[in-house]
């Protein structure tokens, strides 16, 4: 899955044959344990700046420059869909953030298609990001876990001489202070509750999805070269996971992103953007579109044919439709410019904040407003006066308001900006946010766009049903629920099974292999259930707003 050259087969051989000389040490000494933890740096993972998740129909790439859906050394685009096809839906993405300090001094972090504002790692409060320890643990670091690695693990790390699998053991769920780091950074399922990562004593790392790429950046560590923005002193955490199955997950990706302000600032009008440059296959032949009620922007051919052109593999007849969703937050403004434009109505130019800041406030980047009609500014042809937060927000399918096919616009290279409701950003505050990225391909051109726009549903009640817990409710270490709280019988069971709790759950269930295999349900205290599982071993992850817990059953 890695985009990568290093011979992992050596790597891991060296990795077990290090952790099976620990474990004779460790396994009856929690504080040699937590040491020795630290010092087991020899990572497997990519020590390149580029890796990418393809658990399902999806290859979606990710560069620790910030750059997302990108190869930035080669400026190449990586959201491929199907996987293995060379045909993409995106070009590039990456989160666009700002604010103004107690002075009014604007910190901004954003990039569009290369590094300079973002870097690999944690923050730092003591600066360490050019020590040699600091590097061997944090730069280009990326930790992909699977389901089936955690149900392994929680069937064996009771059993004599268990070694945990190298992802679990690397998993960065303590930070290193010595480094200036914070004591805590991914999260983790925490068993005895002690705020401390220990995967031999049955942490395990708490990811979502059925496969996860999780990796840190900060803003911290350099000049900012894209932007030109003063650095806001954060540290943004992305999770990104998949599932596999039959119906729309194949071809989704999610996208979890916590923001910590580790410094000192305390940020007034905090705002957030996805930016997306979406290219269906040919970038040239593009429309843009939103729907401010489903928090989500999307991106369509221009006509039902995706032609060809010049090295760009076209989706070719009845080309899909992909859409982006904010899950969690309500967005305040969706904006749309094309490379092709000229200045004030085009990419913000290199080392010029305000232009980006502009964007992220619904301006063009000369600070004149977003307008309702035609292109969105003044004088183009259709365009009223009237400034306006949502661009092209009619449906193409319905010739329904106002929509780029309705206003016959010229189909070109469309750059999208999602930007979430403004907040005030303090020091020591974190935010949590969720994306869904979507496809659609039932029929042709537009009938594809209201397939991501009833997508979009889906996508939201897959996302609610998943967890009991607000994403704003950050929490580093997960409480374990204690067996008293739940009663799961009888347990093997020929398919009908009865929970009974002393609080409202949230039940989903993975096969052995880690597969997702029901939709999650939503339930009351005392639940009698009848699941039609196939025989064989299964995971039931039971979650409450006072944690979580995951059982083991067997269907005969």
């Amino acid at each position: 899955m890695n985009e990568q050259k290093t011979d992992f087969n050596l790597l891991y051989k060296k990795q077990i044959a290090i952790n099976l000389v620990l474990y004779s040490l460790i396994r009856s000494n929690m504080k040699t344990q937590l040491l020795l933890l630290n010092l087991v740096t020899f990572s497997i993972f990519s020590q390149n700046s580029l890796s990418s998740l393809d658990f399902n129909n999806v290859k979606a790439g990710f560069d620790q420059s910030g750059v997302l859906f990108n190869n930035p050394s080669t400026s190449s685009r990586l959201y491929q869909i199907p996987k293995n096809s060379n045909l993409n839906t995106i070009f590039s993405g990456s989160f666009w953030v700002g604010g103004k300090d107690q002075s009014g001094f604007l910190h901004l972090a954003a990039v569009k298609y290369g590094s300079g504002d973002y870097f690999s790692g944690p923050y730092s409060s003591t600066n360490s990001y050019n020590d040699s320890l600091y590097i061997q643990k944090y730069e280009n670091k990326f930790w992909n876990v699977t389901q089936s690695q955690i149900q392994n693990h929680l069937a064996n790390y009771l059993n004599p001489g268990y070694v945990p699998d190298s992802a679990l053991l690397n998993w960065p769920g303590n930070g290193d202070v010595s480094l200036g780091v914070a004591s805590n950074l991914a999260p983790f399922f925490d068993l005895n509750g002690d705020n401390i990562y220990n995967p031999y004593g049955g942490d395990y790392p708490d990811i979502r999805g059925e496969s996860a790429l999780f990796f840190i950046l900060n803003d911290a560590k350099g000049i900012h070269t894209q932007s030109g923005g003063y650095a806001l002193n954060l540290e943004m955490h992305i999770m990104a996971y998949q599932y596999s199955g039959s119906n729309f997950l194949n071809n989704t990706t999610f996208l979890n992103v916590r923001i910590f302000n580790r410094g000192t600032l305390q940020l007034s009008d905090f705002k957030v953007g996805f930016f997306v440059d979406g290219d269906l296959g040919y970038f040239n032949d593009d429309y843009f579109g939103c729907k401010p009620s489903k928090n989500m922007m999307y991106f369509y051919n221009a006509d039902n044919i995706d032609e060809p052109n010049g090295n760009a593999n076209q989706y070719g007849q009845n080309p899909p439709a992909c859409g982006i969703v904010s899950l969690s937050k309500p967005v305040g403004a969706i904006g749309c410019f094309s490379g092709t434009n000229g200045f004030p109505h085009s990419d913000p130019a290199t080392n010029q904040p305000t232009q980006f800041w502009n964007y992220l406030n619904s301006k063009w980047a000369d600070g004149s407003p977003w307008l309702l009609g035609g292109l969105g500014w003044e004088n183009s042809a259709g365009a009223t006066n009237v400034p306006y937060d949502y661009m092209f927000d009619g449906n193409p399918t319905t010739s329904v308001g106002w929509s780029e096919m309705t206003n016959q616009n010229v189909a070109g290279d469309r750059r999208g900006l999602m930007v979430l409701e403004s907040m005030n950003f303090n020091a020591n505050q974190s935010d949590c946010m969720d994306f869904a990225i979507l496809y659609g391909r039932s029929g042709n051109h537009l009938e594809n766009v209201q397939t991501v726009i009833n997508l979009a549903d889906s996508a939201k009640l897959f996302y609610e049903s998943q967890s009991l817990f607000n994403c704003n409710q950050v929490t580093l270490a997960v409480n374990s629920i204690s067996d008293d709280e739940f009663t799961l019988y009888p347990n093997p069971s020929d398919g009908k099974v009865t929970i009974k709790s002393l609080t409202p759950f949230a039940l989903s269930i993975y096969d052995i292999n880690g597969r997702f295999i029901s939709n999650p349900i939503q339930s009351k205290n005392n639940n009698e259930f009848d699941l039609q599982l196939n025989k064989g071993v299964y995971f039931f992850h039971l979650e409450t707003n006072k944690g979580k817990t995951i059982k083991k059953i067997i269907i005969n």
